[in-house]
């Protein structure tokens, strides 16, 4: 256990907050300089954005010499002996497809793997994991629906919830420019393993990204448990305070003043976000954002 003081801040407009917080001393030490983005993973669907988020990942990816894995997303797997033939064609039909789409691209000086594998999606993500070690999922907010009321669908949202993988999920149709202003938003920022800011950190040591912090009160979350770690606080460049019904509506207050490029979150195994990736489905009347959204893993 680190030492512990009492943090003092205040929060936009004319009204200055002031609140009392514990903050945990850790150092990020040599675990920082000696982290890299080796790994990153582009699982493809079906749908119209497919090769643009493969361009916003390989872009990344040449900026921050990566290895890109890309796997297919789309579901062909079933339980059904019959069914074997059928699943063999359309496997290879999708692998096609994606070769279609890495040849039109034209990726230069970034390695590209196309990894294959008889499991379902999140099984062989996770194989795939013990094997090399991921770093960073990139993924569009739909793979294979179509349907302007949701904002992640099936594919983005069982990877954010059903991995222990880091998650960036690119906005439609963009293209990559590296990031210069991040938001961390959240309700405490208590971290259990300094594993999880890696990549947060990678970005701001590669791109020489401004962090923010917004911590969230709300309502039935007592001041007590708005712990702030030490390695967020040294990383970052101010913090903000906002008192909302969500995280989210946190996030909506401030995200026009500062006008952020990437949106920084955890995924908790309690909490807003745990509660809203229950069904694996994320609607845009319960959470929406037209940067990208890099979703850290807490176990918290």
């Amino acid at each position: 256990m680190g030492l512990k003081q009492t943090l003092w801040f205040c929060g936009l407009g004319n009204a200055i907050f002031y609140v009392k917080m514990q903050v945990d001393h850790t150092s990020l030490g040599i675990f920082v300089k000696n982290f890299s983005m080796q790994h990153i993973l582009v699982p493809i669907g079906i749908s119209d954005y497919a090769e643009a988020t493969l361009k916003y990942a390989l872009d990344m990816a040449k900026t921050m010499g990566s290895i890109v894995y890309v796997m297919d997303a789309y579901p062909t797997h079933t339980s059904l002996t019959a069914m074997t033939n059928v699943n063999a064609r359309l496997a290879k039909e999708n692998i096609q497809r994606i070769r279609t789409l890495i040849d039109h691209i034209e990726p230069q000086d970034t390695e590209i793997k196309l990894v294959s594998s008889e499991e379902d999606l999140i099984g062989s993500v996770k194989k795939l994991n013990q094997s090399i070690g991921i770093d960073l999922i990139v993924t569009a907010p739909l793979n294979n629906e179509i349907n302007d009321t949701v904002f992640l669908g099936r594919v983005a949202g069982s990877l954010i919830k059903r991995t222990p993988i880091p998650v960036l999920v690119a906005p439609l149709e963009k293209t990559f420019n590296p990031p210069k202003k991040m938001l961390l938003a959240f309700k405490t920022g208590e971290v259990k393993d300094l594993v999880t800011l890696k990549p947060m950190i990678e970005f701001q040591d590669h791109f020489k990204t401004v962090l923010k912090l917004l911590l969230v009160k709300v309502p039935g979350f007592a001041n007590r448990n708005h712990q702030l770690d030490d390695a967020l606080l040294q990383r970052s460049e101010g913090l903000l305070y906002s008192e909302n019904a969500t995280v989210y509506q946190g996030v909506l207050e401030h995200f026009q003043v500062h006008q952020p490029d990437l949106l920084v979150a955890f995924k908790r195994e309690r909490g807003f976000f745990a509660k809203l990736w229950e069904p694996d489905r994320i609607y845009k009347k319960d959470f929406y954002c037209t940067i990208p959204l890099l979703v850290l893993k807490n176990k918290a």
